[in-house]
C-alpha cells in the first residue's frame, strides 16, 4: 500500500469516528466501546457475537483515549421484548475467557458477574426512570439491581447515554440464595434455592412450565436447561398448592405459610408507587431460598412506569390501583396470550383485610422517611446535577424530545456492518409508546417528579394517611449490602457467620465464627433485606433486635418523635414493646437509620 492510500485509509478511519461527535469529545460519566468485529448487530442477532469492550472510568474521559481502556472479551446481542424494535435498544452482554467461556468481572466498581445488561433509555426521556425505581426499592430495604449512566460506542459510532444495569442472578452480592445443585434432589436441599419470572413467552416449554392457573413461569435460576426433573416439579407443585389456597370458594387462610408477605407487601407498594404499567404480568421476578418462601422482587423494567404509558389507556393514570386494573386480572390485551395476567394468589390477598392493614402500615412506615417527598427530591436533584452534561449530548444524538417516540422510529445514524432497513428499528407497529413529551430533559425530569408526588398524594388519601412535614428517617441502617466491600480481605477481617448457624437458610457465602469479637447468635436470615445482619422481628409484645453494629436503638412515632431509646449491643437483643409504643405506629431506628424488618 502506498503512502497516499495509508493517508486515505486513516483519515477514512477517523471520519467514522467523527460522524455525530468530535473526536476530541470529552465526558463526565464513563466510556462504553463495542467493537463487533465488522459484524451487524441488530434486531436479528438473538445468539450473543463475538465481541470486545473497553471501559473508561475516570473523573473526566476522552473519546481519544479509547485504546486506555480497561478491556474485555464479550458475546453481546440485542435484549428481548418490545423495546428490541427501538432504534435505541438494550444490549445484553457477557464476559468471556480467552476460550469463549463466561467469566466474572467487575465493571465501573460493581461486585464481579459475568452477565451484564446495557439499558438504553428511548422513550424514557427522563434517562432516570429504571435507576430511580431501583433506588426505591432499595431504600425499601430490598435488594434490587445497581445501575450507573454511562456513554456508549459501537464500532466507532455513538449510541447515546446508557444505563448500566446488573443482571438478576444467584450470588452473594445479589440475590443471595444457596445455589441448587444437581444433587439438591431431596429434604431439605431441594426447597432452594430457585429463581424466576412471571412473564409472557411464546416458547414456554423451552423456558419454564405453565401454574395451575396458567401462568408463565419462565426460569432463571437453575434455567430450565440444567434443571433436574425433580427440582422442576417442587416449584411447579409449590406454586399449585399456593394458588390452590384462593380456588372453590377458599379465601387464602395460610398463604403466609408460602409467601413472604413482608416482601409483597414492599413489593406492592413499590408498583403501586411507580405506577407500573406492566406490574404484575411481565417481568415479575420472585425467588424461594432453601427452606424459605416465596419472595417478591428484584424489580425489572421502568420505562414504562410513573406516568409514562398514557398511550394505553390502561385504566385512570396516576388514579387507580394497577392492581386491580382489569388488564391485570384477566389478561392483558397486548400480552398475546391469556398467561400474561398477574397471578390469581396475589389479586385476592390483596382483598384480604390482614395485608390491607400490613400495607397501610408499611406505607406509613416507608412515606415518613425513606419514600418522604424531601427524600425523593434530594434523589431527583442530585440526578439531575449528575446527569445535565450527559443528557444535552444524549439528546443532540436522538433529537426525541417533544417527539411522540417508539417503535418503528428512524435512527438519525443506523448501526454500522447491517444491510439498510435491517438496523435495530423497523418491524413494530408505529405507534409512540412514551406518554409525556416535553421540549426539554429538564421538564422531562419534573414530568417524573410531579407525578411521583401525584402517586404519592393519591395513595395517600386511599389509605389513610397524612406524611410529616420533614423525614424521620433519610437512609435505611447498612447499605453495604448494595455496594459491598468485596474484594479479598485478610481471614482475621471477615465478618463470617457463627457455628451453630452456618447452615441456616441463606447462609450461602458464609463460614463458620473465627473472630472473638463477632456477635454470637446473629441469624444470617433474609438476604432480601438491605442487611441481614441489623434488623428487627416482633414477637407478640416483645421486639428481637439482631445486628452486628450495635449503638442507640430508638422507636420514633411518624411524626419524628422519641417515643423510647436505649442502647443495645451486637447480638441479638429482646424488648418488651414500651408502653409508650404500644398501639402507636413507630420506625425503628438504630444510630438514628431506618432498621428494617
Amino acid at each position: 500500500m502506498c503512502l497516499g492510500t495509508q493517508r486515505i485509509v486513516k483519515v477514512a478511519f477517523i471520519g467514522a469516528l467523527l460522524v455525530s461527535f468530535s473526536f476530541a469529545q470529552t465526558y463526565d460519566l464513563p466510556i462504553f466501546f463495542v467493537d463487533t468485529k465488522n459484524k451487524c448487530l441488530d434486531k436479528y442477532v438473538t445468539e450473543k457475537i463475538p465481541a470486545t469492550l473497553k471501559v473508561l472510568d475516570g473523573k473526566t474521559n476522552a473519546v481519544a483515549d479509547s485504546a486506555k481502556g480497561t478491556p474485555y472479551d464479550i458475546g453481546i446481542n440485542i435484549g428481548e421484548g418490545y423495546s428490541a424494535l427501538f432504534p435505541k435498544p438494550n444490549y445484553g452482554i457477557e464476559i468471556r475467557d480467552k476460550k469463549g467461556g463466561a467469566k466474572s468481572e467487575s465493571l465501573l466498581g460493581y461486585p464481579p458477574s459475568s452477565g451484564w445488561f446495557l439499558r438504553g433509555p428511548y422513550i424514557d426521556k427522563s434517562l432516570l426512570r429504571e435507576s430511580f425505581a431501583q433506588w426505591l426499592f432499595r431504600q425499601a430495604g430490598r435488594y434490587s439491581p445497581r445501575t450507573r449512566h454511562f456513554h456508549l460506542y459501537v464500532n466507532g459510532v455513538y449510541r447515546g447515554v446508557y444505563v448500566l444495569t446488573e443482571e438478576i442472578n444467584r450470588d452473594k452480592y445479589r440475590v443471595n440464595i444457596d445455589e441448587l445443585k444437581d444433587t439438591d434432589i431431596k429434604d431439605e436441599n431441594l426447597t432452594g434455592g430457585y429463581i424466576w419470572k412471571f412473564d409472557t413467552t411464546s416458547n414456554i416449554s423451552d423456558k419454564g412450565f405453565n401454574t395451575s392457573d396458567g401462568l408463565n413461569v419462565v426460569l432463571n435460576a437453575p434455567s430450565k436447561q440444567s434443571i433436574q426433573k425433580v427440582q422442576e416439579e417442587y416449584l411447579k407443585k409449590y406454586l399449585n398448592d399456593l394458588e390452590a389456597l384462593f380456588k372453590n370458594g377458599k379465601d387464602g387462610t395460610g398463604y403466609d405459610g408460602y409467601v413472604d408477605v413482608a416482601s409483597m407487601v414492599d413489593y406492592v407498594l413499590h408498583e403501586e408507587l411507580t405506577d407500573n404499567t406492566d406490574s404484575y404480568v411481565y417481568n415479575f421476578f420472585s425467588y424461594k431460598p432453601r427452606g424459605g418462601k416465596v419472595t417478591l422482587g428484584p424489580l425489572w423494567q421502568y420505562d414504562l412506569a410513573m406516568s409514562n404509558s398514557s398511550n394505553f389507556g390502561y385504566g385512570n393514570p396516576g388514579k387507580s390501583w394497577q392492581i386491580e386494573n382489569s388488564n391485570k386480572t384477566s389478561g392483558s390485551p397486548m400480552s398475546g396470550g391469556s398467561s400474561a395476567k398477574a397471578p390469581q394468589w396475589l389479586l385476592q390477598a390483596w382483598k384480604r383485610a390482614d395485608f390491607q392493614n400490613k400495607l397501610k402500615d408499611r406505607w406509613a412506615e416507608l412515606r415518613s422517611g425513606v419514600w418522604h417527598p424531601k427524600t425523593i427530591d434530594a434523589y431527583l436533584d442530585s440526578m439531575k446535577t449528575y446527569l445535565k452534561n450527559a443528557a444535552d449530548i444524549n439528546f443532540k444524538r436522538w433529537p426525541n424530545l417533544g417527539k411522540n417516540s417508539g417503535q418503528n422510529d428512524p435512527d438519525p445514524e443506523p448501526m454500522k456492518y447491517c444491510n439498510s432497513g435491517s438496523g435495530s428499528s423497523g418491524g413494530g407497529f408505529s405507534m409512540g409508546m412514551g406518554g409525556n413529551n416535553a421540549t426539554t430533559w429538564d421538564g422531562e425530569v419534573e414530568h417524573v417528579r410531579k407525578k411521583v408526588k401525584e402517586r404519592m398524594t393519591w395513595m395517600d388519601q386511599e389509605l389513610g394517611f397524612l406524611a410529616p412535614a420533614n423525614p424521620v428517617v433519610t437512609a435505611p441502617v447498612d447499605p453495604t449490602i448494595h455496594e459491598p466491600d468485596w474484594h479479598e480481605k485478610p481471614a482475621e477481617e471477615i465478618v463470617v457467620t457463627p457455628q451453630e448457624h452456618k447452615n441456616s437458610p441463606n447462609s450461602k457465602g458464609f463460614t463458620e465464627l473465627k473472630s472473638p469479637t463477632q456477635p454470637q447468635g446473629i441469624h444470617q436470615e433474609g438476604f432480601g433485606r438491605l442487611s441481614p445482619t441489623n434488623y428487627f422481628v416482633v414477637n407478640g409484645n416483645h421486639l428481637e433486635i439482631y445486628t452486628d453494629l450495635g449503638g442507640t436503638f430508638a422507636l420514633i412515632d411518624l411524626n419524628g418523635s422519641v417515643l423510647f431509646k436505649t442502647r443495645i449491643e451486637t447480638g441479638v437483643t429482646s424488648l418488651k414493646i414500651p408502653a409508650t409504643a404500644k398501639d402507636k405506629r413507630w420506625i425503628a431506628t438504630l444510630n438514628g437509620k431506618m432498621l428494617n424488618k
